[in-house]
């Protein structure tokens, strides 16, 4: 009986003392969510309404993304949700002038550096630099297919298309946009790294980062399920695809897309210098190195193919940014209107 009555005595303890322990935690929660966790930015109603009337017009089949001081503030998605990934298109040149810094920083390539170096059978590769490519000056374009088909390697792709590549001399210097110009420098970055382009990409961006609605574009169909990729159904060619390595062969949410964007311009993956270099404004009339155009007190890309269009408009210092991805490519222009007035309505120009 003693023995018993010693039992419920400490069952009763224990009990007590889970109680004191729960109501010390409940505690604990309120002090943090009131007084140490930063209430969490939002968008004010009339803006979501204006916005959302402001989408509508525009077409958008996608989703729309605003950040503030490296928070997400307001998401709006027509067709699939948050982590929906869509092929980036262009948008992906500032993902490759951040490898092609990366590689000068590790003094494996030089912004001076003539690309005869590396592709002496390039037309004019002995006057044409790494910056003429990153700043789309080079006077190359495609004179044929800037691949092969069906698709075998990386290098032969590389040959196939060097063997296509026409020389404008009257477009040396001057900016001319060509897809061209970026799928050799992640040429350039494989001979000059040894490894392939997409290990370079999954290396400075995809395990450091750990982005879980990232991969390229050529990836399994289960792992593009696994980043919710988001077909826009028209066929896409996985030949074009490899052709554009480096310049449209990634898919990415809008989430992972802002991760990315904003450590390249925020000194994490980048000194605050190499940022400088690859991405100041370029020597042409459009201000554009790197993959980005300056715009004022902010950075601009846009991506359009395979029924995907895609714009990014983010601060210099990466906290504030507008993504917008869309699965219909036929309502670009008012799309971009759209991503420009959004961003210039809240953060100004």
């Amino acid at each position: 009986m003693w023995h018993n009555f010693g039992v419920i005595r400490m069952k009763k303890k224990i009990t007590i003392g889970l109680f004191l322990a729960y109501i010390l935690f409940c505690g604990f929660l309120f002090i943090k969510n009131k007084y140490i966790t930063p209430k969490q930015p939002s968008l004010q109603s009339e803006k979501v309404q204006k916005y959302q009337k402001l989408l509508g017009n525009a077409g958008l089949k996608g989703n729309l993304t605003i950040y503030k001081n490296g928070q997400r503030i307001w998401q709006y998605s027509t067709v699939g949700d948050a982590n929906s990934s869509y092929l980036i298109n262009s948008v992906q040149k500032e993902l490759t002038g951040g490898l092609v810094m990366q590689a000068v920083s590790r003094g494996k390539l030089s912004l001076n550096d003539k690309i005869n170096k590396f592709y002496p059978n390039v037309p004019n590769a002995q006057n044409i630099s790494v910056l003429n490519l990153l700043e789309m000056t080079s006077g190359l374009d495609p004179a044929g297919p800037m691949g092969d088909a069906p698709y075998n390697n990386d290098d032969a792709n590389a040959q196939k298309m060097i063997q296509d590549t026409h020389y404008n001399e009257q477009n040396f210097g001057k900016w001319d946009y060509q897809d061209l110009d970026y799928i050799l420098l992640s040429h350039i970055l494989e001979k000059v790294s040894g490894q392939s382009y997409e290990t370079l990409f999954d290396n400075m961006y995809v395990y450091p980062l750990k982005l879980k609605h990232t991969d390229f574009v050529w990836a399994d169909q289960q792992k593009l399920k696994e980043i919710n990729f988001l077909p826009s159904g028209q066929n896409i060619d996985m030949n074009a695809i490899h052709s554009l390595l480096g310049a449209g062969s990634v898919a990415m949410s809008n989430d992972d897309l802002y991760k990315v964007s904003a450590d390249l311009l925020n000194g994490k993956l980048l000194s605050a210098q190499n940022k400088a270099i690859i991405y100041a404004p370029g020597n042409n009339p459009s201000h554009y190195r790197g993959g980005l155009y300056t715009k004022g007190d902010y950075y601009e890309s846009n991506g359009n193919g395979c029924g995907y269009c895609n714009f990014l408009r983010i601060s210099k210092d990466g906290k504030v940014a507008v993504i917008l991805q869309s699965m219909d490519s036929s309502r670009y222009g008012d799309l971009s209107n759209a991503a420009d007035g959004i961003y210039a309505d809240l953060f100004g120009k």
